[in-house]
């Protein structure tokens, strides 16, 4: 935990950096958030490539709008949706023993009108466990949706079956770059209470 601090605290720390020092952080935390983020029946219908590289990075960068943190970061995750719903089902019954609920959860992913779409709201609940992993161990952080998906696809050499739907940029902070005022609107603004 940061000098201290709560997980709220320090969930009001973080900011999305636009700038990092190309520093190492350790990043193991933010991996094990990723592992152990819930996902809709445990499936996990995604996969996170954690670029480290500089030339891939560099060329990343370039079908990213030419933002910073892409080069800039020490890692850059890559969230993947997995288009492959049923196999991965299937993957998942057979590593987890899970028999007792084949029928469950076969019926409800071959009921899937939209696998890319479920598989990628899944890969954004990891990209949350990540995030407050990296608040909660001070790392600076950025979550990006800027980017031409189909040259990520080509840069990384993708399988067919995975579908690039967010980077996270993650490093230490750039000193001389603050951040802007941070802004929130208030609860009143953003929870209905259903009494």
């Amino acid at each position: 935990m940061g000098a201290g601090q709560s997980f709220l605290e320090n969930l009001e720390w973080r900011r999305a950096a636009k700038h990092f020092s190309g520093g190492a952080v350790d990043s193991e935390g933010i991996n094990r958030a990723i592992i152990n983020a819930p996902s809709s029946f445990g499936i996990q219908p995604y996969k996170v490539y954690a670029v480290k590289n500089k030339e891939t990075k560099e060329a990343l960068r370039k079908v990213s709008y030419d933002q910073a943190q892409v080069t800039e970061c020490d890692t850059l995750y890559i969230f993947c949706a997995r288009t492959d719903v049923e196999e991965r089902a299937e993957e998942y019954l057979v590593a987890a023993k899970g028999e007792y609920m084949r029928g469950m959860l076969m019926g409800f992913v071959k009921g899937l009108k939209d696998k890319q779409a479920w598989s990628a709201k899944q890969a954004y609940i990891a990209l949350g466990f990540a995030l407050a992993a990296a608040a909660e161990l001070q790392i600076e952080s950025c979550p990006m949706e800027g980017f031409n998906p189909v040259e990520v696809v080509k840069i990384l050499s993708l399988p067919k079956n995975l579908v690039p739907c967010v980077f996270l940029a993650v490093g230490e902070k750039a000193e001389d770059k603050e951040p802007g005022p941070r802004f929130r609107f208030p609860a009143s603004n953003l929870i209905v209470l259903v009494d």
